[in-house]
């Protein structure tokens, strides 16, 4: 049988046998590339929440304020009246953009000494640092053209003069948490947390679907006991690898560590608590080793990409965002970036929280679930026993 021969059988044997072969070879490909699809779909970061701070209160200022209120770029959330209160919406995540305009900014202009309008945005995720930088040189120079050509209208200028009139509004960039906008400090901590995943997955997903195959093992064990037994000793050795990751990132890789070592360890606690019970969970309902692995690898695989690690969450699109908030990674990657580089998160206590309801209602369930099928899968056993 020659190379064509077997190449053409095996292709009929994939499409004959009973199991979705087929659909899962063409299918899963598919599926992920309209759910990636959707992801991306707005092409563009757009209303990025931005706080005013305008210190001149002139038609001048006014009409730049105008302008990035125009731009769909922005969402111009609030305007403050002092430098401390643009500080704490930046710090608590209010706005993630600051446009500060200079007092005597309009006046400056007119006298052709120029001025500077100072933009600071919050780069933890380097998408808005990008965003920010090149949108409001489209604006700044808009601007500074059109007030350049009404001074210059029917006045004679020296060529250094008339380039302060040409260009008299300047763009000062100050990037906040990230600086250097270092994809390290960008990326690392949560492609660290998704191979703790994967690695949580490959280790407990088969755990309690192998248990019915030897329900002998546990003979007068309750199923709490044995559930509880295999959630503490996974969820104690994951936290160990939890924190020598965390460990390895910084040292070796220089990311800061700028929070609460406690609360960041809580945070990680609640993380791998609520995918271990999730692996355990779809283990419970599986109906061998292998589906246990398979079945929850395909439910977690997206879950980087709709985690808001790499392309933030304002803009998804509504589907992505529901799909998003199904995902384990969703309530930890923004979080722990945010506590590594400022050592602080709005949504901290939030999403702690989220993580154990929802791995504690899972770990009921899984409970109830291998309770009711070790009585059935005994119950079976004991009619084929020969009186």
């Amino acid at each position: 049988m020659n190379l064509k021969e077997i190449i053409f059988l095996e292709i009929q044997a994939l499409c004959r046998r009973k199991s979705p072969t087929i659909l899962l070879l063409f299918g899963i490909p598919i599926l992920y590339s309209f759910l990636f699809g959707s992801v991306y779909s707005n092409n563009v970061i757009k209303y990025v929440p931005t706080v005013i701070y305008d210190q001149d209160q002139t038609a001048v200022s006014r009409a730049l304020i105008q302008a990035y209120t125009d731009s769909e770029r922005y969402k111009v959330v609030t305007q403050v009246t002092t430098q401390e209160a643009m500080e704490q919406s930046l710090r608590e995540s209010e706005a993630l953009v600051a446009i500060s305009i200079p007092p005597k900014f309009a006046q400056n202009i007119k006298l052709g000494m120029g001025s500077e309008v100072l933009i600071e945005t919050n780069s933890t995720n380097n998408m808005f640092a990008n965003t920010v930088i090149s949108s409001s040189q489209e604006i700044i120079q808009t601007l500074s053209v059109a007030t350049g050509q009404k001074l210059l209208e029917g006045i004679n200028q020296q060529p250094a003069q008339a380039l302060r009139f040409i260009a008299p509004v300047k763009l000062g960039v100050r990037i906040m948490n990230n600086p250097t906008t270092s994809y390290t400090n960008f990326m690392l901590a949560g492609l660290m947390v998704n191979g703790l995943q994967l690695a949580i997955l490959l280790v407990a997903g088969p755990l309690i679907a192998k248990e019915y195959s030897q329900l002998g093992h546990w003979q007068g064990t309750s199923a709490v006991s044995i559930i509880a037994g295999k959630l503490l000793s996974c969820w104690l050795c994951s936290m160990g690898v939890f924190i020598a990751c965390l460990g390895a990132i910084t040292v070796f890789f220089d990311v800061p560590f700028r929070g609460n070592p406690a609360t960041i360890l809580l945070l990680g606690s609640a993380f791998t608590f609520l995918v271990i019970n999730l692996c355990f969970f779809f283990s419970s309902i599986a109906r061998n080793e292998v589906s246990a692995l398979q079945v929850p690898l395909l439910y977690i695989m997206p879950g980087l990409l709709f985690s808001g690690l790499s392309w933030p969450h304002l803009a998804m699109n509504d589907f992505s965002r529901v799909f998003s908030s199904l995902m384990p990674l969703t309530y930890i990657v923004d979080t722990l970036r945010d506590m590594l580089l400022i050592g602080y998160s709005p949504t901290l206590l939030k999403n702690i929280f989220i993580m154990f309801t929802s791995g504690s209602g899972l770990c009921l369930a899984t409970m109830f679930i291998f309770s009711q099928r070790r009585k059935k899968i005994q119950y079976q056993l004991a009619k084929e026993v020969p009186i």
